[in-house]
């Protein structure tokens, strides 16, 4: 993002693993919520740091230590439109063959090697037209 700054859009989806972690619905849901009130990218930092156990009362409390309106972000983390979000996000991580996070996009082509040169090289590509998506 730093190298190409005017070239990226960074686009974050909710893609929870609940195979694996029983909680990972409630966590997606609340950083929907937690965005709701303009706190998403706290509410996700705050939910890494307390991974191992996102029990729904430790997300309650990092929602409280952010300084969230409890009862809003309790009505927005039970909303069917927040259940929506996760859910396109979901179909979308489907659609595209993602089981396992993280995983990365560029102008909708994998990303496989994950340096930044890797990287580097696709986006370059990509601004000068050697690797355009056809519509």
């Amino acid at each position: 993002m730093a190298a190409f700054p005017k070239d990226l859009q960074f686009v974050y989806k909710q893609v929870p693993l609940v195979q694996i972690h029983k909680n990972a619905m409630n966590a997606a849901k609340a950083s929907v919520a937690a965005g709701k009130q303009g706190k998403y990218w706290e509410m996700h930092d705050e939910l890494f740091k307390i991974s191992g156990n996102l029990a729904i009362d430790e997300i309650r409390k990092a929602a409280q230590k952010l300084g969230l309106d409890l009862t809003r972000f309790e009505v927005d983390m039970s909303s069917p439109e927040t259940e929506k979000v996760v859910q396109e996000d979901l179909a979308v991580a489907r659609a595209t063959d993602v089981t396992g996070t993280p995983a990365f996009f560029i102008n909708g082509k994998r990303v496989f090697n994950r340096s930044f040169d890797g990287m580097k090289a696709m986006v370059e590509a990509e601004i000068n037209g050697a690797g355009a998506v056809k519509p």
